[in-house]
């Protein structure tokens, strides 16, 4: 027989109120202090997941919550005493499902109504030996139920020794608990196990395991030399994370710091069309227009065409600039519907990309490229954040994955022995930390990382 387990998370609870008069079993009414968020056709938990004496019970179908009163659609199976707290859940109900492969058509086994006194619902399976289970929340008030996501399949085998599952067993066991408890429950131990992942990784940040080679930033476009970097990358206001970018394959871009950059970009300035700019038209509408100078020309692309347009005069304005004096033919007009956000440049130059520097999530070069170097990939190699787990059977993003076995261990017992503060002298923690010297130790990188070097903390 297989038992499976789903543990309630806390995301599936909302809004909240607490009892201001005890409500008696048999009761088909609740005095709360406050009915905001409260309607009809919603599931209520009437004290903590988990307590003794709490029960899970629907509202009223068509008396809507009114005053301080919320009627329910049943009567109480037990009486809650003043202050008892009063959660809306999303869902009331569990659908647990079995498939012969991981993706393979699912069947459902059974539905079961959430436990409201256990912080699992338990659901025991012997009909299949093999395959995978999985399971989904449901609301069974609206007619057809609503349904969460599918949970990530759980192998009949059990989890693989490097997942979240196996650390929270293992730490649980290792505690002498056999379930989660009111403050060690699924979230805590899911926040713990993040936040080991995270001081992992701070502790090195170039961990060979953590790096990702060949990503596709974006491609190359005339007029265009900021892209946003990717949200896996560990740092993303310097180059501390990125070992190369590329354009095309081709030569390694050589990095520039802000100051550095600050000079390169000496005269350029840059802004974005804010009005169509209609052809034949004697303005353009820009954003801000303050660095452009008082007469001469920008330039800005479309499709890859480089256009060029002069004007005699600006209206000043940090959101709503205006060029004027835009010949309405000839050279320097506007000879094509530029479009709004279209990026408007002055004093800029094309060429080969050949510098890049990162600063407000953003990777930049220069050159802007030119036609010769339009449409190309920009590949990016970097080194990655950890991972972030949220099911149980997420594997750890960490080779030495008992180092998150043993914090896990040492942050329960400080949980629940020590007003949840984890003793610095606890065994498991020190081993945690041992660990973690020997991975920084005997970690080889597998590619080289230049960084400015800092003599007597000056930048040079």
């Amino acid at each position: 027989m297989k038992q499976i387990k789903v543990k309630i998370k806390s995301d599936i609870f909302s809004y909240d109120t607490y009892a201001t008069v005890q409500a008696t079993s048999g009761a088909s009414t609740l005095t709360v202090k406050s009915i905001v968020n409260f309607a009809v056709d919603q599931n209520l938990l009437i004290g903590d997941l988990g307590g003794k004496g709490s029960e899970l019970i629907k509202t009223h179908a068509s008396t809507t919550p009114t005053g301080t009163t919320i009627t329910l659609a049943s009567a109480l199976s037990f009486t809650h005493p003043i202050y008892t707290k009063i959660l809306v859940l999303a869902y009331d109900q569990i659908e647990f499902s079995h498939a012969v492969t991981e993706t393979g058509d699912k069947t459902v086994m059974t539905t079961k109504d959430i436990d409201a006194q256990n912080l699992e619902t338990i659901y025991e399976d012997s009909t299949y030996t093999s395959g995978y289970y999985f399971y989904r929340f449901v609301n069974s008030i609206p007619t057809p139920d609503t349904y969460s996501s599918y949970s990530d399949a759980i192998p009949y085998a059990g989890y693989d020794p490097n997942t979240v599952d196996s650390m929270i067993k293992y730490a649980l066991k290792r505690n002498k608990i056999d379930s989660y408890t009111k403050y060690v429950d699924f979230d805590f131990c899911l926040d713990e196990i993040n936040t080991c992942l995270s001081y992992i990784t701070g502790k090195l940040k170039r961990w060979s395991k953590l790096q990702e080679f060949d990503y596709v930033l974006g491609q190359t476009s005339r007029g265009v030399n900021e892209f946003t970097l990717p949200s896996t990358i560990w740092e993303n206001e310097n180059n501390k994370s990125i070992l190369s970018v590329k354009v095309g394959k081709s030569r390694t871009l050589t990095w520039k710091t802000k100051s550095q950059w600050d000079i390169i970009m000496e005269g350029v300035f840059k802004t974005q069309v804010t009005t169509e700019g209609a052809i034949g038209a004697i303005t353009l509408e820009i954003d801000n227009s303050y660095d452009f100078a008082d007469s001469g020309s920008i330039t800005y692309y479309i499709s890859g065409t480089l256009y060029t347009v002069t004007y005699t005069g600006v209206t000043r304005s940090a959101t709503a600039g205006v060029l004027t004096g835009i010949p309405a033919s000839g050279t320097g007009s506007i000879t094509i519907t530029t479009p709004v956000d279209t990026n408007v440049w002055q004093g800029s130059s094309e060429g080969y990309p050949t510098y890049y520097t990162v600063f407000g999530g953003k990777l930049k070069i220069w050159y802007m490229p030119d036609a010769t170097q339009d449409n190309q990939n920009i590949y990016l190699d970097f080194y990655t954040a950890p991972v972030r787990v949220d099911s149980e059977g997420d594997a750890l993003d960490v080779y030495r994955y008992d180092i998150v076995k043993y914090w896990l261990t040492a942050k329960i017992r400080g949980q629940l022995k020590n007003d949840g503060v984890a003793d610095i002298k606890d065994a498991d923690y020190i081993m945690s930390l041992s660990i973690l010297s020997d991975m920084i130790k005997t970690e080889v990188p597998a590619h080289s990382h230049k960084s400015i070097p800092k003599i007597n903390g000056i930048s040079y």
